[in-house]
């Protein structure tokens, strides 16, 4: 069983972009430029949330074999997810 860090909980939460990808990548996983697209954000806003949730553990990025990386939620990234869900269902 995964840990939750509250403090995770509220950064991740403190920043709608933030929120929004790692419950996106909670369905699978997506390039920067994908996710940019799809929530209709500026690619760097896109990538600076990624390097932020990447440093907490809340996601990785793996190799495509192209210039971009997928990122993908980790278990703890699952987590934290599961639990602003909840939060945003009540």
């Amino acid at each position: 069983m995964t840990a939750i860090q509250p403090a995770a909980v509220t950064f991740v939460e403190s920043s709608s972009v933030r929120s929004k990808l790692l419950q996106r990548l909670a369905s699978k996983p997506h390039t920067p430029t994908e996710l940019a697209t799809i929530e209709s954000k500026h690619i760097s806003h896109v990538s600076r949330a990624l390097i932020e949730l990447k440093g907490l553990g809340l996601v990785s990025a793996t190799e495509s074999g192209s210039r971009e990386h997928y990122y993908r939620i980790t278990s703890q990234g699952y987590a934290i997810a599961a639990v602003i869900s909840m939060r945003n269902a009540t």
